[in-house]
């Protein structure tokens, strides 16, 4: 008898459990912003258009900092994430397909969310792709709407990767969920939410345009109410993704996202319903960093992650700039806790200069960072601690935060906003703490003139 008993512990003990075979490897892709018309003859100063100015000198065929990318940069990005990861359990794809350009149409739009779709799909067949939308992806920009053209056309693309049972929410707003092994992901259109959408005066529902807070806070309470981990009805984690995030542009003093009473509304939900939220991962600041999400005690309930971007794009906001081409990957064990991100660049005048060059692996968080168990809200509360004392790390931050791009240490009211917005998404303290770093800083610094220009770049140009 406890021979074979024996055997059959063996045995048992020799099979991966259940468990161990949900672990996740999470590629995302951001801000591609593709510029077809991206010429090599032509004028940095004005997207790298042709202007009828013949120049002795030509840009680089992948790119320039001031510009958006052009497709070589684009396949280029999406083939070396393939050749890196050519196997990812899952591909976040958080929008922004189309460049930073005025006065263009639907046809713009489509023809670039139709390329980026066939260099992604063509590159990762039969994988598991959750698309969303950036604010660029609309004609014109920044003006999403419920129960839009834009959800019709590109139900026809993505259809068969989001599935039959997301049809009535994708054509609502955009927004969806999807089911994956061990979690439930809830995709979302936060553009609607975006301060600088324009389409906000004709909203029938302002307080929940498209239904979208009651689709995610319905998904939440599912969650919260899961008996068991994984159900064949419901799942007990909800993974929030989408392009942008809630809280404040780290780079530029004072500079929002959402209005202010979506920006409240979003956090409420995510304080109300942290035990049942995973991942929280969006895009658009084109940089690398996080916000820490907390509770009316100060207790620190949750962390969004806002990864880089592809595009190099120079903003010219205050405090801003331009990035390397970035893509990253998320390892997750079989509970959903991010365990490490690695993230991979690469320096764009050596591409420019060699087309062979490749994506080199940037830096891993836990390691960079030293930190101990998973990456969650208590162990980058602890983070971002060390970079108010120490230099030396936080430099290193600043570092990756634009993929090694000129950068330069903080100080004043712009090292205020980096630590302020890591540590508050909610507006009210977080103006409390700029209003600290500001007290210090010249007149022409101070924040209500920021406020001013947030709104003036905000309306004009985002």
């Amino acid at each position: 008898m406890w021979p074979n008993l024996l055997m059959y512990l063996l045995i048992l003990a020799s099979i991966p459990t259940r468990l161990e075979t949900e672990a996740y490897q999470v590629l995302h892709l951001a801000d591609f912003h593709l510029d077809i018309d991206y010429s090599i003859h032509g004028n940095n100063k004005k997207m790298c258009h042709e202007d009828g100015v013949q120049r002795n000198e030509t840009l680089g065929e992948y790119g320039d900092y001031m510009c958006d990318a052009p497709k070589p940069l684009v396949q280029h990005a999406i083939d070396e994430a393939a050749r890196l990861f050519p196997n990812p359990d899952l591909i976040i794809w958080t929008g922004d397909n189309v460049a930073h350009i005025e006065g263009y149409g639907w046809e713009v739009v489509l023809d670039a969310v139709n390329q980026t779709t066939s260099l992604l799909f063509s590159r990762f067949p039969g994988k598991t792709i959750l698309p969303t939308f950036g604010n660029h992806d609309y004609a014109p920009s920044n003006s999403f709407v419920s129960e839009s053209s834009l959800y019709t056309a590109t139900w026809q693309l993505w259809k068969e990767k989001l599935g039959d049972q997301n049809k009535e929410t994708f054509l609502k707003g955009g927004y969806y969920k999807y089911r994956l092994r061990n979690a439930t992901a809830v995709v979302l259109n936060t553009n609607l939410y975006y301060m600088a959408n324009n389409a906000y005066v004709n909203f029938t529902d302002k307080n929940d345009p498209a239904d979208q807070f009651a689709f995610l806070e319905n998904e939440l309470a599912n969650a919260e109410r899961c008996p068991n981990r994984i159900t064949e009805n419901c799942t007990s984690t909800i993974h929030i993704v989408a392009h942008i995030g809630p809280g404040v542009f780290e780079r530029t003093p004072n500079f929002t996202w959402f209005r202010d009473e979506y920006n409240e509304r979003f956090l409420n939900l995510t304080v109300r319903y942290a035990n049942s939220i995973g991942w929280m991962i969006f895009g658009h600041h084109h940089t690398d960093t996080f916000h820490l999400i907390k509770d009316s005690k100060e207790n620190v309930v949750q962390l969004a992650l806002m990864a880089p971007a592809v595009t190099p794009w120079f903003s010219d906001l205050p405090g801003a700039g331009a990035n390397n081409p970035t893509f990253r990957v998320y390892d997750t064990d079989a509970y959903s806790k991010i365990e490490d991100i690695h993230t991979y660049y690469i320096n764009l005048d050596e591409l420019n200069k060699n087309s062979t060059t490749p994506f080199v692996f940037e830096y891993s968080f836990k390691d960079a960072y030293n930190i101990q168990g998973d990456i969650n809200p208590n162990s980058m509360s602890d983070l971002l601690q060390k970079f108010k004392t120490d230099d030396n790390l936080f430099k290193k931050y600043i570092e990756y935060n634009t993929a090694f791009w000129k950068p330069e240490m903080p100080v004043g009211v712009y090292r205020g906003a980096q630590l302020c917005s890591m540590e508050y998404s909610d507006y009210p303290r977080y103006y409390n703490c700029l209003a600290e770093y500001s007290k210090s800083s010249e007149p022409s610094l101070k924040l209500p003139i920021f406020s001013l220009l947030a709104i003036i770049y905000t309306e004009l140009f985002l």
